[in-house]
């Protein structure tokens, strides 16, 4: 069968319930990376469309690797056989609990360990703390004493806020210092910025984090050294102005506002548009900070003479976000960006972590690169 017999097939379908007005159901689940394979993937989309009530749709599965983290498009239609509506309530939330259940993640049982885990830490504030369970994916609420330790959208455990005083140690493991000081003395050179993040983490067990506000210098740092258990802050290492000296290429921004614009997305990609819609919904909905969700997705946003720009550089893509998005979608975006200027991450979740499934209103066989890839001759690799 031809591809657009399959669509034409959903579009039959969908218009036995002229009630309906987005019968379309687009879905995109992304792993970190290459941690799944196509098929990997394709067997976590069959068992979540069964616990959503798809089963027994009609539908496509398209895998891609095409960008930093492979992914797949779940197309299928919200009508069923008999012209009747699948549920669609409170679907956001199903979405992740029932993804949560394919992939054998708990969340309530996995907050209360990475809390016990967390306070086995040696760190100095609350802050520091804090800083150990974000890099997980978690945000927080104090009420009355309480800690309430949050992820996937609801509060998952609590912990009392003086236990985590209880545990803050006062002087930093000198020796510990030391050693990582004579890490960043060794390593630092021999990378730039991002690169030195992604070594640090994979070879040393430690997480690099610039402070910033806005899109201002970075103003310090800390590192969370999960080999050693320790949270320290930079300056207890290294003084910031040395480590910036010491790295090979300037900051990713500085080079970026260095290079001539360039407009990758034109209105002829929609596949394009498509995927980094929903990568930026994944960046701002599902981590704690919009800057950190950026990074685990691969992308950037910067600001160019009062305009902000998405950013791949794997894929050299340039895009005014004003351009990308919606209005609303656009002013959402910028208030979760200027909102996240504490915190300038440069980390990725400890645990396996595949982001929650992004249900789109509508899909067409141009919305899943079917026209960038016929203009770059890749054969298609869709299932079922």
């Amino acid at each position: 069968m031809r591809p657009e017999d399959y669509i034409n097939y959903l579009k039959m379908v969908s218009a036995t319930n002229k009630a309906v007005s987005k019968p379309q159901f687009h879905v995109t689940i992304s792993t970190e990376g290459r941690l799944h394979n196509k098929h990997e993937l394709t067997g976590i989309a069959e068992q979540w469309l069964d616990k959503m009530g798809y089963a027994a749709q009609p539908y496509l599965i398209v895998f891609h690797k095409d960008t930093d983290n492979n992914h797949i498009h779940l197309v299928s239609t919200r009508i069923d056989k008999n012209g009747k509506k699948i549920n669609s309530g409170f679907e956001k939330n199903r979405a992740i609990q029932q993804l949560n259940e394919v992939v054998g993640i708990a969340p309530v049982l996995n907050a209360k360990s990475d809390i016990e885990n967390a306070l086995n830490y040696s760190y100095s504030t609350k802050a520091q703390f804090m800083m150990i369970l974000e890099a997980q994916g978690y945000k927080f609420s104090e009420n009355e004493g309480l800690l309430n330790i949050i992820k996937y959208g609801k509060v998952q455990a609590q912990v009392n806020t003086q236990q985590v005083l209880a545990h803050m140690g006062t002087e930093p493991d000198k020796k510990r210092t030391a050693q990582l000081k004579a890490i960043l003395y060794k390593y630092t050179p021999q990378h730039d910025l991002s690169s030195l993040t992604q070594y640090l983490k994979s070879k040393h067990g430690l997480i690099l984090l610039l402070h910033a506000k806005g899109d201002q210098p970075p103003y310090g740092y800390s590192v969370i050294d999960h080999a050693g258990k320790n949270v320290f802050k930079g300056s207890e290492i290294l003084a910031l102005k040395n480590l910036l000296s010491m790295i090979s290429n300037p900051p990713v921004d500085q080079r970026v506002l260095a290079e001539p614009v360039k407009y990758q997305l034109a209105d002829d990609d929609p596949g394009r548009r498509t995927y980094y819609k929903a990568m930026l919904k994944v960046a701002t909905n599902n981590y704690p900070d919009i800057r950190q969700g950026l990074h685990q997705v691969g992308i950037d946003i910067y600001e160019r003479d009062n305009r902000y720009f998405l950013i791949n550089h794997k894929d050299g893509a340039f895009i005014p976000l004003d351009q990308l998005l919606e209005p609303a979608d656009y002013h959402r975006t910028l208030e979760a960006f200027d909102a996240s200027g504490e915190l300038e991450s440069e980390l990725s979740p400890e645990h396996l972590f595949i982001p929650p499934p992004i249900i789109a209103e509508s899909i067409d066989d141009e919305a899943i690169n079917g026209r960038n890839r016929r203009r770059k001759k890749h054969p298609r690799t869709n299932s079922r």
